[in-house]
């Protein structure tokens, strides 16, 4: 049996190389500055089984994050969505991520991907709304810029967010600085709770050794700015996301080699929390649209 290939769309800028995996998700598959990993790198079996959780980072849409068993109200209907994501007991990160998507254009630099959802037979399960969604990817030689947009397609209004799920390499010593005003605990059914202020052992507004905090959280009030610190490699990472981009998902899971920062739009299940303030998930009229933009700089460390 012949094995199937896999297309990867490699960008190319100065000493930064970026792979891309349209089908897997629209996923990235690789971020480098020579030979040193800036994300997760994404094993070679990974990209062959398809396995997008595996990958180096993939887009949140049209939500970000947990949907509570999968079910929620919206302009007087109710909508029960597919539990996509193991045995998870919710709806998670919306449909996109586990979509083939299309390559628009590409040069050696720059890729555009579109993905166009139609709630059709099993597909409306994943989103019972028509969508456009689009991603640039820019590669310059001090950094990737991605442009995240998200059109409504229906012919009535919908909820919508956006996202990134970044993963980056847990190396001995790396530092991570963020400033946010809240955060929201989660309860046992792994859903938000009322927001606190950020306890001391999950602040990192001075930058600090990430070490094991246990973190699976969403941050409010985020300033749109973190950085992330590779000491022993001399590189380091900040990442400067747009406004609309309030929130900042941090998963760092104790003993894995990974932790993920992901600018969202919107906090966790916000569309089941109608009542939060600030809870930042817009509606899309018919033919609007959602853009927002995060940039990973990147610095050589002396």
């Amino acid at each position: 049996m012949l094995e199937e290939v896999i297309l990867i769309v490699t960008l190319r800028s100065s000493t930064l190389k970026l792979d891309l995996a349209p089908s897997i998700g629209g996923a990235i598959a690789g971020f480098w500055h020579d030979n040193v990993a800036l994300m997760r790198e994404t094993p070679e079996q990974a990209l062959r089984d398809g396995l997008v959780r595996q990958t180096s980072c993939y887009p949140l849409m049209p939500y970000s994050n947990r949907i509570a068993q999968g079910r929620f109200s919206f302009e007087g209907f109710e909508h029960r969505l597919v539990l996509n994501f193991g045995d998870h007991p919710h709806s998670i990160h919306g449909n996109a991520w586990q979509r083939p998507w299309q390559v628009a254009a590409a040069d050696d630099a720059r890729c555009r991907l579109v993905l166009i959802h139609r709630p059709v037979g099993d597909e409306a399960r994943g989103w019972p709304f028509a969508y456009r969604a689009e991603q640039l990817f820019e590669l310059s030689p001090d950094g990737l810029t991605i442009t995240l947009s998200l059109e409504n397609e229906h012919h009535r209004a919908m909820p919508a967010g956006l996202g990134l799920h970044p993963f980056f390499p847990k190396r001995p010593g790396v530092r991570l600085q963020f400033a946010a005003k809240r955060v929201y605990p989660n309860g046992d059914d792994s859903l938000p709770v009322d927001s606190v202020p950020v306890p001391d052992d999950w602040s990192y507004r001075t930058m600090r050794e990430l070490g094991e905090p246990r973190l699976d959280n969403c941050f409010a009030g985020w300033d749109g700015t973190a950085r992330i610190a590779y000491v022993q490699e001399k590189i380091a990472l900040t990442i400067e996301a747009d406004p609309l981009f309030g929130h900042l998902v941090v998963y760092a899971p104790t003993g894995r080699d990974f932790f993920a920062v992901e600018p969202v739009s919107h906090v966790n299940d916000a569309i089941s929390r109608p009542d939060v303030a600030g809870h930042g998930l817009k509606v899309l009229k018919p033919g609007e649209r959602l853009t927002a933009q995060a940039r990973f700089g990147v610095e050589v460390l002396s």
